[in-house]
C-alpha cells in the first residue's frame, strides 16, 4: 500500500482516469506470472530431456536439388514413343535395386522417377532417366540418373557434385550414351606412337542433341577417351582429366584381382637412405611426368595402370620408380630433390614373367617378381642388380628361374 500511495502523492497533480495505478499494479503482476509460466516451460523441457521425452517441431524437408532433368520433357528420337517411355518408367521403378553400387542403399525419393532422353543407339533403344533419392538413411536428397536398355537398369550414376554422364551399352560396352552437362564432348581413339616414342591423337566433337546427349560408336579395343571441355586436347595433350564410365572403374564389388601382372603393393629393389626426403610440392609423379611428355596414354579403365610400383636408390644418387601400364613396363627416374630426370621403358610385361628395367648412365638393372626371391642375396620382391650383371636367378617356393639380362 505504501507504493499505491507514494504514486497518488507524486501524481496529484495529473490528470489521470480513475485506477490507472491500479491497473499498473495489476499489469506488473501479470508481467511475473508470464516470467513465471516461461521459466516453467522452460524446466519442464530440460526435465524432458532428461527423461527422454522432447518435444520437438515438425521435421523440415530438406531441399530437392535444382535439376531441371527431373521434370524435363523427354527429348531425343523415341522420345513422341509414349509406349516405349512408359515401359522405361514401368522397368525403373521395379528394379529398385538393379545397378545401384554395394555401398548405395535407396531409402526414399522425393518425387516419381522422370525419362528426359529417349533414343535409338547402334546397340538398340535406350531411355535416360532422372529420380531424386535419398541414400543409406540420410536426410540429403541426391539426382540418380540411369540407363534404361533391353528391360533393365544398366547403369545408376548418383550426382554428389562431379557427375561422370557417361553410359556404355551392348556388346563389349562399344556404344557410348554422354552427356554433354553445358559443355562440349570431345573424344578419340587409337592412339599412334611416333618420333621419340612419343604418343598423338586425333580428336573429333561428339555432335548433341536438343536434350544435351551424344551417342557415340567406338569399339573398347580402340582404347576411347571422352573429355569435356571448350575446346579438344591438342593431339600430344595426354594431361586432360577423362571421363570414366562405372565399366571403366573398379567392379563393383568389394575385391577383384587386379588382371595385368597381377601383382599389388609397393617394393623397392634396394634399402631407403635414411636421409631420403622429398620436399611436399617435389615428391615423384611418374604418370603425370610420363604423360607431360606425352610418352603414356590417359588412364581410363580401371585395369590400365598396374597396382603395382618398385623404386630404387641407385649408385649416382638418384631414385627410379618402375610401374605397368597397358602391358608395357614404364618408369621415371628422379633427382635426390625430387625433380624429374628422365623417362624409362621396359618392354611388354607378361604374366607369370620377372619385370626387367635396364637403366640408363651404367646404373644396373631393375629385376622384379613379387612371387620369388631375387639375386643372390635373395631379396624378396625386387633387386638392383649392379651394371655388368648378365643373368639373375629367381626363386620361389619349390622352383628356380634363371633370367638373362640386357
Amino acid at each position: 500500500m505504501e507504493l499505491k500511495q507514494a504514486m497518488e502523492a507524486a501524481t496529484e497533480d495529473l490528470d489521470v482516469r480513475p485506477g490507472f495505478v491500479g491497473d499498473v499494479m495489476h499489469g506488473a503482476r501479470r508481467r511475473h506470472t508470464r516470467k513465471l509460466v516461461t521459466m516453467t516451460a522452460a524446466v519442464a523441457l530440460l526435465a524432458g530431456v532428461a527423461t527422454g521425452v522432447v518435444v520437438m517441431r515438425h521435421p523440415v524437408e530438406p531441399p530437392g536439388p535444382d535439376d531441371a532433368r527431373l521434370t524435363a520433357a523427354p527429348t531425343g528420337d523415341l522420345a513422341d514413343d509414349s509406349d516405349f517411355v512408359s515401359q522405361a518408367l514401368a522397368t525403373w521403378n521395379n528394379g529398385e535395386r538393379q545397378a545401384w553400387s554395394w555401398t548405395e542403399h535407396p531409402t526414399g525419393s522425393t518425387a516419381p522417377a522422370n525419362v528426359f532422353w529417349a533414343a535409338n543407339t547402334p546397340s538398340g533403344p535406350a531411355a535416360l532417366v532422372a529420380q531424386a533419392v535419398r541414400l543409406n538413411g540420410a536426410p540429403e536428397v541426391h539426382t540418380v540418373v540411369g540407363i534404361v536398355f533391353e528391360g533393365n537398369v544398366v547403369q545408376r550414376e548418383v550426382d554428389y557434385g562431379q557427375e561422370v554422364g557417361l553410359f556404355q551399352l551392348g556388346k563389349e560396352r562399344s556404344t557410348h550414351v554422354v552427356l554433354g552437362l553445358g559443355s562440349q564432348v570431345f573424344w578419340s581413339v587409337n592412339p599412334v606412337r611416333g618420333p621419340g616414342n612419343r604418343l598423338t591423337r586425333t580428336w573429333q566433337r561428339a555432335e548433341t542433341g536438343p536434350g544435351g546427349v551424344a551417342v557415340v560408336s567406338a569399339a573398347q579395343s580402340g582404347r576411347p577417351v571422352f573429355v569435356r571441355g571448350d575446346s579438344p586436347p591438342a593431339p600430344d595433350d595426354f594431361t586432360r582429366e577423362p571421363l570414366r564410365a562405372m565399366g571403366d572403374q573398379r567392379p563393383n564389388t568389394p575385391y577383384v584381382h587386379h588382371p595385368g601382372n597381377g601383382w599389388s603393393s609397393r617394393q623397392c629393389a634396394t634399402d631407403t637412405p635414411s636421409r631420403a626426403r622429398w620436399a611436399p610440392d617435389r615428391a615423384p609423379s611418374p604418370e603425370q611426368d610420363l604423360r607431360r611428355l606425352a610418352l603414356l596414354d590417359y588412364a581410363v579403365r580401371w585395369d590400365t595402370i598396374g597396382e603395382w610400383s618398385v623404386c630404387a636408390w641407385l649408385p649416382d644418387g638418384r631414385y627410379a620408380q618402375v610401374f605397368e601400364s597397358d602391358g608395357e613396363a614404364y618408369g621415371a627416374l628422379y633427382q635426390s630433390s625430387g625433380e624429374f630426370s628422365a623417362p624409362l621403358a621396359g618392354g611388354k610385361t607378361l604374366r607369370g614373367e620377372p619385370v626387367v628395367m635396364p637403366l640408363p648412365d651404367g646404373q644396373g638393372t631393375i629385376v622384379a617378381d613379387f612371387l620369388g626371391f631375387i639375386g643372390p642375396q635373395e631379396r624378396p620382391y625386387a633387386w638392383l642388380a649392379p651394371v655388368g650383371t648378365k643373368e639373375v636367378t629367381v626363386r620361389y617356393m619349390a622352383t628356380s628361374k634363371v633370367v638373362p639380362l640386357p
